[in-house]
C-alpha cells in the first residue's frame, strides 16, 4: 500500500468515526493528552501554551 492509498483509507474512516473514536484515535496516538490538550513533542510551546489558553480541551 502507498501512501496515497493510505491517506485515501485514513480519509474514509474519518467520514464514518464517530466523536468519541476521533478522541481515542488522537489519545491513542499521543497526540492530546488525558485532558484532552495537545501533547509536548507534536507541537510547539506556542501552539500548546495557546491550547491550554483558549482552555477548550478536547474531551467527551
Amino acid at each position: 500500500m502507498d501512501i496515497e492509498e493510505l491517506g485515501r483509507r485514513i480519509m474514509e474512516r474519518s467520514k464514518t468515526m464517530t466523536r468519541a473514536e476521533r478522541i481515542k484515535l488522537l489519545r491513542d496516538a499521543h497526540i492530546i493528552d488525558e485532558e484532552g490538550y495537545y501533547k509536548e513533542g507534536f507541537f510547539s510551546e506556542e501552539t500548546i501554551a495557546r491550547d491550554r489558553a483558549n482552555g477548550k480541551p478536547t474531551v467527551l
